[in-house]
């Protein structure tokens, strides 16, 4: 069920995620465990831990993508970072957790991983593998617009200079702060990745954006997304195939929140 209810959270309140395909399965295997187990268990079994939005996306088997860019990425946004920790207290988080294995590398390189966010304050701030957040206010970015990019690093930069390039970027898209509701990235040594919320005004045919700030420096292998608000009808324990899950999928998930979480 949709919420129609705006409840903002803090920005720092969001665990960014990279995920990279164990190279034991296949790509129609790790859709298929993406979309009868990992997503929707994603949603049901964090609602009453605290979770406040989702948003997936599956860069995997696209034309090109290079294997060291996510092969999933997600922002995952929380009532508050404590929440978030507190939710290990509960049998259905530490059971989710473990889902993560059978589908991630999770040791070695590449590592999937999720972190929660710094405050962008210039170059120094922006360091590989700890995602920023660009504007310091409370959003709901289960409503509204989002736009998130993935990228390769050029072949033609260096990790050092495309990291430079890539600050210089974001500090440029801090001046949209009238435009944008919010805005998260990450840089790895080989990847960005870059989510932005746009106001929820209706008509809005070509919000203002940092994604071409971006673009212009990630001049290799990039994709834009535009998640969709995406429904469970379904409760656990119903009889219910799964999602259907393909390359290029972008889901922005749509719940009821918890009231106790509101």
């Amino acid at each position: 069920m949709k919420t129609t209810e705006n409840f903002s959270v803090s920005p720092q309140a969001v665990r960014v995620w990279r995920g990279f395909r164990l190279p034991s399965l296949n790509e129609e295997t790790f859709f298929d465990k993406l979309g009868t187990v990992f997503i929707p268990a994603t949603v049901k079994l964090q609602i009453e831990a605290g979770l406040h939005s989702y948003t997936p996306t599956v860069p995997a088997g696209l034309p090109h993508k290079p294997p060291y860019v996510p092969d999933e990425t997600a922002i995952l946004f929380w009532k508050s970072q404590a929440t978030y920790w507190n939710g290990f207290t509960r049998l259905a988080v530490r059971t989710y957790t473990l889902t993560h294995n059978g589908v991630y590398v999770t040791s070695g390189t590449p590592l999937s991983r999720a972190d929660f966010p710094v405050g962008f304050i210039g170059s120094p701030s922006l360091e590989v593998d700890q995602p920023v957040f660009l504007f310091d206010q409370p959003a709901d970015w289960m409503l509204g617009s989002i736009r998130h990019l993935v990228a390769e690093r050029p072949r033609s930069l260096s990790a050092d200079d495309f990291r430079q390039q890539v600050a210089e970027a974001l500090q440029n898209i801090q001046e949209l702060k009238d435009h944008l509701q919010g805005a998260v990235a990450c840089i790895g040594d080989e990847y960005l990745v870059y989510w932005e919320l746009g106001p929820i005004a209706a008509g809005v045919k070509t919000p203002v954006s940092g994604l071409q700030l971006l673009q212009e420096i990630c001049s290799g292998w990039s994709q834009i997304f535009r998640p969709a608000p995406t429904y469970l009808p379904i409760d656990i324990y119903d009889e219910w195939p799964g999602m259907n899950v393909m390359a290029g999928n972008s889901f922005n998930m749509q719940f009821s929140r918890s009231a106790q979480f509101k």
